[in-house]
C-alpha cells in the first residue's frame, strides 16, 4: 500500500427501538452526549469524516499512530464513555426506556489500515474505497464480547505492539469470513476487564423522613410512571401550570442538578432538580425553587402506586439558611407568609396537574382499545 489511511471507528451499541416518542428523543440526545465525549477524548488528532448514527468515522492519512497509542486512546475513550453512563445512572430522573437502559450501552473500536480516497462534496470530505467497506464489515463479527478494541491484519502487519501492557490485557487472534473479502485475520483486546477500574458513583442523598403530614395529598387516576413523567417534564408545565408564559431551560433531559425557569406575568421562579429515587412502587422527586431573591424553598413529591392509581404526597418547606443561620424577626415573618402563599398556590395548581394526568391517561387508554 502506498500512503495508506488509518480508519478508526468507535461504535456504540445497546439501544433498541423505542415506540415511545420521549424515549426516541432521549436516546438520540444520550447518543449525542456520548459521541461528543468520544470526539473530545481524541488525543491523536484524527479527522472526523462523519457521524454514522451511533458511531464516529475517524481517519488519519499522515503520522499513523502505533499500536500502543491506539490502545491508550481507546482506553481513555472507553473510560470516559462509561464514566458518563455512571453519571447518567446516578442523576437520572426520567423513567423512559432510553434513560433507564442507558447504563447497558456498550462501546467497541475498529482499527483498519488501507487504501482510501477522499472525494470533496461542498465543504465535506467523503471517504470511499473497498477498505472503508471492509472496516465497516468488521463491526459485525463473531467476537463474543460486546466491548473490545479490534485491529485488522492490515494494521498489525505494520504496527505490532511494542510495549508490555497491564495484566488485564490479553491480545487474542480471530478471523472472519467476509463476502468479497474472503478470510480476514484480526487481533482484539477484550475491554470488559477494564470496567472494574471505573468508579461507581453513589447518589448524594437519600429520601427525607418526615414526622408530619404532607402539605398536599391527592390520588390521581393514572399510573405512577405517567404521573412522574408529567411531573418531571418541564415542558409539560405549559399544559397544567396556571398563568405560565414561558419555560426556559438548557437541559434537554431533566437530571439531578438540571435547572429551568418558569416565567409568569410578573414573576419568575427558578427550579433546580435535587433528587430522584425509585424504590419498587415508590418514587421520590425533589426540587428546589427560588421564588424571590434570597428566598428558596423545597418541594418534595412522594409518588406511591396503589391499584393502578398514584397517591401523591407533597411536602413544602423553606431551604436551609446559608447566611450563618441569622435572620431578623421581620424577615422570618415575611418568609413565613411567603411560604404559606406558595403552599396555597400549589394546592390550587395541583388540581390542574391531576386533571392533566388523568386526561392523558384516558387518551392513551382509548388509543389502546
Amino acid at each position: 500500500m502506498q500512503n495508506p489511511t488509518l480508519i478508526f471507528i468507535p461504535d456504540i451499541s445497546g439501544f433498541t427501538e423505542f415506540v415511545n416518542q420521549t424515549a426516541i428523543e432521549h436516546s438520540q440526545h444520550i447518543i449525542s452526549e456520548l459521541l461528543e465525549i468520544i470526539i473530545n477524548a481524541d488525543s491523536l488528532n484524527f479527522t472526523v469524516s462523519e457521524i454514522e448514527g451511533d458511531a464516529v468515522l475517524f481517519y488519519k492519512k499522515e503520522g499513523i499512530p502505533n499500536f500502543d497509542s491506539i490502545f491508550k486512546q481507546s482506553k481513555e475513550m472507553f473510560f470516559q464513555f462509561h464514566l458518563h453512563l455512571h453519571e447518567i445512572e446516578k442523576n437520572n430522573v426520567c423513567q423512559c426506556g432510553a434513560c433507564r437502559s442507558a447504563s447497558k450501552l456498550s462501546l467497541k473500536f475498529i482499527t483498519h489500515l488501507g487504501d482510501i480516497k477522499e472525494v470533496s462534496v461542498k465543504q465535506f470530505n467523503k471517504l470511499i474505497g473497498s477498505d472503508l467497506i471492509l472496516a465497516h464489515r468488521l463491526l459485525k463479527n463473531n467476537i463474543a464480547s460486546k466491548e473490545y478494541l479490534l485491529f485488522s491484519d492490515n494494521y498489525t502487519k505494520s504496527y505490532s505492539p511494542k510495549n508490555e501492557f497491564e495484566d488485564w490485557v490479553n491480545i487474542k487472534s480471530n478471523s472472519e469470513e467476509i463476502d468479497n473479502f474472503g478470510t480476514v485475520s484480526t487481533q482484539y483486546i477484550d475491554f470488559n476487564p477494564l470496567l472494574k477500574q471505573i468508579p461507581d458513583l453513589i447518589k448524594d442523598s437519600a429520601p427525607r423522613v418526615y414526622s408530619r403530614k404532607p402539605d398536599i395529598f391527592l390520588t390521581i387516576d393514572a399510573p405512577i410512571l405517567l404521573v412522574h413523567d408529567a411531573l418531571t417534564d418541564v415542558n409539560a408545565k405549559y399544559d397544567f401550570a396556571p398563568g405560565i408564559k414561558k419555560v426556559v431551560t438548557n437541559d434537554k433531559i431533566n437530571r439531578v442538578n438540571s435547572s429551568h425557569t418558569c416565567v409568569f406575568d410578573n414573576l419568575e421562579i427558578h427550579f433546580v432538580t435535587k433528587n430522584n429515587t425509585v424504590n419498587n412502587n415508590n418514587i421520590y422527586y425533589e426540587e428546589e425553587a427560588e421564588f424571590q431573591k434570597g428566598f428558596k424553598f423545597i418541594t418534595d413529591f412522594r409518588l406511591q402506586e396503589n391499584d393502578g392509581k398514584t397517591e401523591l404526597s407533597i411536602y413544602i418547606f423553606k431551604s436551609k439558611i446559608t447566611n450563618n443561620g441569622s435572620e431578623s424577626w421581620i424577615k422570618k415573618v415575611k418568609n413565613y407568609f411567603l411560604l404559606q402563599f406558595i403552599k396555597y398556590g400549589n394546592r390550587k395548581g395541583i388540581k390542574h396537574f391531576k386533571d392533566y394526568c388523568e386526561r392523558i391517561h384516558r387518551e392513551k387508554s382509548e388509543k389502546e382499545v
